[in-house]
């Protein structure tokens, strides 16, 4: 079967529904308008990026293209959409976890989950969880997220591959190293070294 992209280029798919097939998230038509929006301001504010993504355009040589800063936004919007739509809503952890909604609220008080606020409410991104309960240890390295952090980049530190973080002989997330160590102290101070660095960086 050929791909979205190549039944794209000959005219078999829409650019929607093309997106939509290649990313696997549900994106629908206001958020290409949003985009369209963007693009057709006149003082080009709503492309305004993030200063993570400023820093990667520029070091790539791509600090005056228009199409490289559209392009980011788009991929930043795209993994925001994916975000969301593979998040829990507060009852929807309550019942993962075995809780009530109260102990969730709780818990996101006291830092030992991590939620981001949505169009939909609060949302508890689905990497700090796993199929029966809560990633084992988790509660002991989240309190150290700094508050102000991007959603996109609590993800990114969660679920990839981290170079001090390695697992016979290869580097692994922060979720996946908590979810095979032991618990041990140093094993847990690993995991923290890595969200402790990422906290200076964004400072």
């Amino acid at each position: 079967m050929r791909s979205a992209e190549e039944r794209y280029r000959h005219g078999d798919l829409d650019f929607e529904t093309a997106v939509r097939e290649a990313t696997g998230a549900d994106i629908g038509r206001e958020f290409f308008a949003r985009i369209l929006h963007d693009l057709t301001t006149p003082d080009r504010a709503g492309l305004a990026l993030s200063e993570h993504d400023s820093t990667l355009l520029a070091e790539a040589g791509f600090v005056t293209d228009p199409a490289a800063a559209t392009a980011a936004r788009l991929d930043r919007d795209i993994r925001m959409q994916y975000l969301v739509q593979r998040s829990l809503p507060l009852p929807d952890a309550a019942e993962r976890l075995g809780v009530s909604t109260a102990r969730i609220r709780q818990r996101l008080t006291e830092g030992t989950l991590w939620a981001f606020t949505s169009g939909q409410g609060r949302l508890l991104p689905s990497a700090q969880f796993t199929a029966t309960g809560a990633v084992p240890h988790i509660d002991k390295v989240l309190p150290l997220l700094a508050k102000d952090l991007h959603p996109l980049t609590v993800q990114s530190l969660l679920t990839q591959p981290q170079p001090s973080l390695i697992v016979e002989g290869r580097p692994v997330s922060i979720a996946r190293w908590l979810t095979g160590s032991a618990g041990t102290a140093e094993e847990i101070e690993q995991a923290a070294d890595v969200i402790t660095a990422a906290t200076w960086e964004s400072a």
